[in-house]
Order: structure tokens, then sequence, then C-alpha cells
């Protein structure tokens, strides 16, 4: 297994990490409760939008519960972090 320093997981981990792939999972979760208020109703309806905000909150969270199967971290911002060390700010005392 790869250590979370050499940017563990593979390209799936690295796009549920990113922005764009917490947004598709809003997106994933937005289209379950839907889904389940609109079109299947009644209490399964509201079982399947309650399950509609699990994928929410992971990509709000940033935390992918699949990642660990693939290698990567189960916390999103410690495989951003590995990947792409931080820089220091700039901008200060640059200007008189």
């Amino acid at each position: 297994m790869l250590s979370e320093s050499e940017g563990s997981g593979n390209w799936f981990t690295a796009f549920m990490a990113s922005t764009g792939g917490r947004i598709a999972r809003a997106a994933l979760g937005a289209a379950i409760i839907g889904t389940g208020l609109f079109i299947v109703g009644g209490v399964a309806g509201v079982v399947v939008a309650a399950f509609g905000l699990v994928p929410i909150a992971t990509g709000v969270l940033n935390l992918c519960p699949v990642a660990p199967a693939w290698g990567g971290p189960f916390n999103g911002a410690s495989y951003c972090q590995a990947r792409r060390p931080r820089s220091p700010q700039s901008g200060h005392g640059d200007t008189p």
C-alpha cells in the first residue's frame, strides 16, 4: 500500500478529493433526494432522500468512505496535502 506522502490512491480518489469530485458528490446527493421525494414518494421516498444526504455530507466534509478500498486516505484533505505541498503566502512586504 502506498503512503499518503506518495499521493496514495488512484485517479478516482484524486478526482473525488478535488473540487470537481466534491461537487459531483453533492450533485449526486441532490439527484438521489429529488428521486426519492418526487419519483419514489411515500415512506420509501423519504428513506431514499435521507440516503441522498450521505454523498452531500461526504462532499461537504471532504471525506471519501470508499477511498481506502483503492489505497487512498479516508480524509480527502490529507490526500490533497500529500499531493501538493503548501507554499508560503506571497505578497507580504512586496510593495511599499
